[in-house]
């Protein structure tokens, strides 16, 4: 009995080891570890102070003639650029130069030849003078300059005339001044009291206008040490106030001189601003007295 026992103790021991090797035989077997690579050290790189600039190729500039460049240009507005100026002096510097001086003795050939009657034919001036808004200096030199332009424009057209219409012209000038029934005149021109009177050897009235607007251009003639000048002058009377009696003008004078003189009397009263004249009957009057220019100018106007 106790044999049984002892051989049943030996085969349970035997069947437990050899179940307990078939359990850790099936068991999982375990998963490797796998460490993970470091990742590498990446040192940001030292700003040394220089940049580095890519190159860009530039565009080629394509080289235009001369001509193609003017054949751009817009066509400059005069009365745009004109605007810009300041004194009636900057105005007509271009117009009037030594080389293209527009003379009282000028004006008076090409309207005795029929050439022009008023000022209304030159420009637009009768549209100008009835509004008294348009007063201003600006305005007055702008017009006094297309004045001028337009009789320049006319003194180029006679000069390039052929023989026989230069005959013609000066026979129409000697019958206007054979039958001429106007004639104004200036009665006293006094500056600081010099008598510029004395020194006028031509002088031109233009038709008044509707409203009694005109132009009186007048050539000197005077010595300064021992050396002969000359200048000729334009006052621009534009009315401005009528009542019917009287008429008042506002003045835009200018001048131009074969050799400047800035001391010349005249000359500086054409640097003057806001210079009025009053009209009665036929007389025109100016009395100015500002700046150390004291002006006083009477005309006669036979109209």
């Amino acid at each position: 009995m106790q044999i049984c026992r002892k051989s049943f103790c030996v085969i349970a021991a035997v069947f437990f080891v050899n179940a307990l090797a078939f359990t850790q035989a099936m068991e999982m077997p375990e998963m490797p570890s796998i460490s993970m690579p470091d990742m590498p050290t990446i040192s940001s790189p030292t700003m040394d102070g220089k940049f580095y600039r890519p190159s860009v190729p530039q565009q080629k500039q394509t080289k235009v003639s001369s001509s193609n460049n003017k054949a751009a240009e817009p066509k400059k507005n005069t009365e745009a650029v004109l605007s810009d100026a300041r004194s009636t002096e900057d105005l007509l510097q271009s117009l009037l130069t030594n080389s293209n001086l527009l003379s009282a003795g000028d004006i008076s050939g090409l309207y005795n030849s029929g050439s022009f009657d008023t000022l209304s034919s030159l420009t637009s001036l009768t549209g100008k003078t009835n509004n008294t808004s348009s007063s201003s200096d600006l305005s007055t030199t702008l017009l006094l300059r297309e004045i001028l332009d337009k009789l320049n424009d006319l003194k180029a057209e006679q000069n390039s005339a052929s023989a026989a219409e230069q005959e013609l012209y000066a026979a129409k000038q000697q019958d206007s001044e054979t039958f001429k029934k106007r004639k104004p005149s200036i009665l006293r021109f006094k500056i600081n009291n010099y008598s510029v009177k004395d020194s006028i050897t031509q002088e031109f009235f233009s038709e008044p206008e509707p409203d009694g607007s005109f132009l009186l251009t007048a050539d000197r003639k005077y010595l300064l040490n021992n050396r002969s000048c000359t200048e000729t002058f334009y006052l621009l009377f534009k009315a401005i106030k009528s009542n019917g009696s009287s008429t008042t003008f506002s003045v835009t004078p200018s001048i131009a001189q074969g050799s400047e003189n800035k001391n010349s009397y005249v000359y500086k009263m054409c640097q003057q601003k806001d210079i009025t004249a009053q009209k009665t009957g036929n007389l025109v009057v100016v009395h100015y007295n500002n700046n150390g220019v004291a002006a006083d100018l009477l005309l006669d106007i036979d109209k």
